[in-house]
Parts: structure tokens; sequence; C-alpha cells
């Protein structure tokens, strides 16, 4: 582990991983970035569980994680509302491992990589504490995750490596998802739902990381097959 600390601190100090080091952690970046997508499936599986008519538009993604609802608060919402809490804090990790390998790769400036790090632990605190049993805690992860995880996709999507059609889908979600976040801050909906407008920002962020997982596995391939044919040349020269 302290050696993927010592270059994640030479990543920042402009040092970028090569050979192995940079192949490994392309496959964690793609993996870790990939994986987010359990969110979508968790949440599936614990709204279908839930007491009563769980709402996507009307219902806040939180309250998949509460354990109990009722005008008493003593109905059992889900007995899965811990897989929510887990998916959430999952889904930080992910962000924060993720954007650390792109980081270390050198697809990912540090400014990108400071953002998605902090809002990575905004959620992961957002899971580990659910809105009933500390709501401003929660809230306050919550913010931070969309709030700095919108400001860190769009950092994201500009990085020169990218395909000019990648920068362009990943830093469009990083801009609806900052419009989305500031209407939900401030309780706009247009109609479409509080629900709606949180689930804007967590997906376009969740659909922003993918994107990216996948563009960089191609990037690090590109680059390992010009690192190869630059050997071959010197090997012959």
């Amino acid at each position: 582990m302290s050696t993927q600390f010592q270059q994640a601190r030479a990543a920042l100090r402009g040092n970028t991983a090569t050979g192995s080091d940079a192949a490994l952690f392309s496959r964690i970046g793609f993996w870790a970035g990939v994986s987010v997508v359990q969110l979508i499936l968790c949440e599936f599986i614990v709204s279908a569980t839930w007491r009563g008519l769980y709402s996507y538009r009307t219902n806040f993604v939180s309250e998949l994680g509460v354990p109990f609802c009722g005008p008493s608060g003593n109905w059992p919402c889900s007995n899965l509302y811990v897989l929510m809490n887990a998916s959430i804090a999952l889904f930080g990790i992910a962000v924060v491992v993720a954007s650390l390998a792109w980081l270390v790769t050198g697809v990912l400036d540090a400014r990108g990589a400071v953002l998605l790090w902090i809002a990575g632990g905004g959620a992961v605190l957002a899971g580990v504490v659910d809105q009933a049993t500390q709501y401003a805690l929660h809230s306050f992860g919550a913010t931070t995750m969309f709030i700095l995880g919108s400001l860190g996709i769009i950092v994201a999507g500009g990085h020169r490596t990218l395909p000019q059609s990648t920068r362009i889908t990943v830093t469009t979600l990083g801009a609806v998802a900052l419009a989305a976040t500031i209407l939900y801050l401030g309780g706009h909906d247009f109609g479409l739902g509080i629900g709606t407008v949180e689930r804007i920002v967590a997906y376009c962020v969740l659909a922003a990381v993918v994107v990216l997982a996948f563009a960089h596995r191609k990037t690090a391939h590109r680059t390992a097959a010009f690192g190869k044919a630059a050997l071959g040349e010197a090997a012959h020269e």
C-alpha cells in the first residue's frame, strides 16, 4: 500500500507511472469506474422492497437508507435499507479509487483528482451516516458529493488525453449535474419532482465515471502500444 501512496504523491508532482505499474493502475481505474453502476442496481432492489409506494420522482434516494417510515416512525421501510447505505458508500470509494488510478496513469490532473477524492469522501459519509441517524451530517456528505462531484467531472472531462467526443460527453454530463445540483439545493424541480432532480445529479456523475473508465482504458492501451513500439525502434537502432 505504501508503494501506491508513493506513486500517488509522485503523480501529484507530475511524475506518472510507467510500465507494469501503469498497466496495473489502468486496470484498477477501469474496474473501479465501472463498479459504480451497482448503485442503480441496489437502488432498484431496495426501492422494490420498500413499504408503501416509493417514487423515484418524489422520494429522495437517501430515504431508501432509513430503517423506519410511517406517521409514527415505526413501520419498516425496507429490510434491505443497509444495502442502500452500503451501496452509496461503495460508490464513493469507487470514485476515490478510480480517480487515484487515473491520476497515477496521467489521464487526470491533480485538480480533478482532488475534487473527485473529496466528492467520493462525501458519498462515503452520506452512506455511513443515514439521514435518520444524523440528518445534517448526511446532508453535508451528499451535498459535497453533488457539488464537487459535478465540478470534478467537468475538470476530468477536459483532459487532453481524451478524444473530443468523450470530452464533450463528459463535460456535458458534469454541467448538467452541476445545474441540477443548483436546482436541487434551491428546492426547484420545475414539475419534475425533487427525486428526479436529485437523480439527474447522481446519474450524470455515475454515467460520466463509467464513460471515463472506458475511455481511459483505451488511452492506456494506446500508450502501452506506443511504448512498446518505441522500445522496438530503439532496439533496432
